[in-house]
């Protein structure tokens, strides 16, 4: 039996944080790419036991090798899953951190071998927790914490998701979207805001002004002054952040690669995700046409293998793992990088909504958690039971980005809101799951939730002035908002306000005294129901009235 232990063991062990790297990066397991990977370490593992298994108990000579072999699996574990080698190695240089990695070797092996009696049941007993807490769903961890701190917020960025009045009842899918968001909202208390809108067309304009609670119209061009110029959105400043960090909360922001909320004054635990499905990817190269169509899928596979050791932690192993993919691929880091577009975080919406549930689970009351999610955004790469449909189709501003007019414009719109409205029933499972694990949890009784689109689905003509219809502003504009709060009566609200001044209003409390826009000034009203919008003149905007809207009836002129 003790042999039998020292040779699963270390397969076990390493296995383990192989588990976690899969869900990091939506790559199904059974693919090409995963079956690759799960047989580099499970070889790996096999061969580290055998050697384990045979010299046990082989005079002191085998127990030094046994004992060296088993601080090589533990040492790889670590390297596995925090990247002990390369966090060394930016600290003290990859030769201090080769020669630190010898001298701990050297150290575990001498504990181990003082310990060789029972070696084989502490290896034994440590797989085993490693596996179990690998698949341990922390969801069921609900009991309340004996520390009495502040309630904690929970607020949610769903990109692109479309207001509940803005949902057209006639389109496809397009009324069981609409009852199913209203059921799970109604479901958990919340109170829904059916005629929200954005203030702005584009999320590194959108979200910024809602989490600064500005309402105004300090916005030159298309770009925000709370951010850096810059590929990737860096802010400068989020209000919100700020009066957490006032209130005594711990700030949590899960975001994508595409826009960084990181990089603020306010210290917080940042967790920053991205996903790739090579084989998805060429597969749609071939069906469009693409400079990859005719790539052979073992290509594609090898790509996947890179794309999954990249979306692990960094460590010497998979790096190696890595290396060999690369060389296999006859090409470099540059060029594999085209192979990673990087606007498919949709497929690994459900994985990391789930460790945004974790996360709060994890760590209670007295934090405050901000996730952004680009969901159900383009494109829509899930259908209504969230299994992947492999479509990726832009389907945003149909006239402006594909020249479509009349009766085709017409049916594009009606077919590209048929999948979104798929993907928008995907999204109301998984909130609904997300909402069953942290409303029932006593700590979160008292939680303010908040859950809100960035912009509308943008499934329009375009989004410019000159092409935009009285329909098109819905397309682009209309905003889910919903608020759970104890103060906050449940219900549905049919008042027509924007999303940034809903959060001032909720957060502040004082919401006309906060930067009116300038047609609410005008007017002597504080949130005149108007929109920032681009005109043709990339220069220059126009503040368009925003027309009072129920999409299944029509708009109102």
């Amino acid at each position: 039996m003790k042999r039998i232990a020292l040779l699963l063991s270390p397969l076990v062990i390493l296995v383990t944080p192989i588990i976690d790297a899969f869900q990091g990066v939506y790559i199904d397991p059974r693919s090409d790419a995963g079956y690759a990977v799960i047989a580099c370490i499970a070889i790996l593992g096999l061969t580290l036991g055998m050697i384990a298994s045979l010299c046990y108990k082989w005079g002191a000579v085998g127990n030094v090798i046994t004992a060296g072999t088993l601080a090589i699996t533990l040492f790889l574990f670590g390297d596995l899953s925090y990247g002990l080698f390369w966090k060394l190695g930016e600290h003290i240089g990859t030769w201090g951190a080769a020669a630190s990695a010898l001298a701990g070797l050297v150290v575990l092996t001498l504990t181990l071998f003082k310990l060789m009696a029972a070696v084989p049941r502490m290896m034994a007993a440590f797989a085993v927790a490693l596996l179990g807490s690998t698949i341990l769903d922390r969801g069921l961890i609900t009991e309340a914490s004996a520390e009495e701190s502040a309630p904690a917020v929970i607020y949610i960025v769903t990109d692109e998701m479309i207001g509940i009045s803005g949902i057209d009842t006639r389109l496809p899918h397009g009324a069981e979207a609409k009852a199913a968001l209203l059921q799970v909202f109604q479901k958990y208390g919340f109170r829904l805001h059916s005629k929200a809108f954005s203030r702005h067309v584009l999320t590194q304009v959108s979200v910024p002004a809602a989490l600064n609670m500005d309402y105004s119209y300090n916005f030159p061009g298309d770009g925000s002054h709370y951010a850096y110029p810059g590929k990737v959105t860096t802010f400068k400043e989020l209000s919100l952040f700020d009066l957490w960090h006032q209130q005594g909360l711990a700030v949590t922001v899960f975001q994508s690669a595409h826009v960084d909320y990181c990089q603020t004054e306010i210290k917080v635990d940042c967790h920053t995700f991205a996903s790739f499905d090579g084989t998805r990817f060429l597969e749609r190269q071939r069906i469009e046409g693409g400079p990859y169509r005719d790539v052979p899928p073992a290509t594609a596979a090898l790509a996947d293998v890179k794309a999954l050791v990249d979306g692990n932690r960094r460590s010497f192993a998979m790096a190696a793992v890595g290396v060999a993919a690369s060389n296999m691929l006859g090409t470099f880091e540059t060029e594999l990088q085209e192979w990673h577009p990087r606007s498919y975080d949709q497929l690994a919406f459900p994985y990391w909504l789930q460790q945004f549930q974790n996360t709060i689970l994890d760590k209670g009351r007295g934090n405050a958690f901000f996730g952004h999610f680009l969901f159900p955004h383009s494109p829509a790469v899930y259908d209504k039971d969230c299994k992947p449909t492999n479509r990726w189709v832009s389907r945003s501003y149909l006239t402006e980005a594909r020249g479509l007019v009349g009766q085709k414009l017409d049916e594009a719109r009606a077919e590209e809101y048929g999948f979104y409205f798929a993907q928008t029933l995907c999204l109301a499972k998984q909130l609904d799951k997300f909402f069953n694990a942290v409303v029932s949890d006593k700590r979160f009784q008292d939680a303010t939730i908040v859950v809100h689109g960035d912009h509308g689905s943008r499934i329009s003509a375009g989004r410019n002035v000159e092409t935009m219809s009285p329909r098109d502003y819905v397309d682009n504009y209309s905003a889910l908002y919903a608020t759970r709060k104890p103060s906050v009566e449940m219900g549905t609200d049919y008042s027509l306000h924007s999303v940034q001044w809903l959060n001032a209003s909720l957060f502040r409390g004082n919401a006309p005294e906060v930067a009116p826009t300038v047609v609410g000034s005008m007017r002597g009203e504080s949130d005149e129901p108007a929109v920032y919008a681009p005109i043709t003149n990339p220069d220059h905007v126009a503040i368009m009235p925003m027309h009072d809207f129920d999409a299944s009836h029509g708009v109102a002129p």
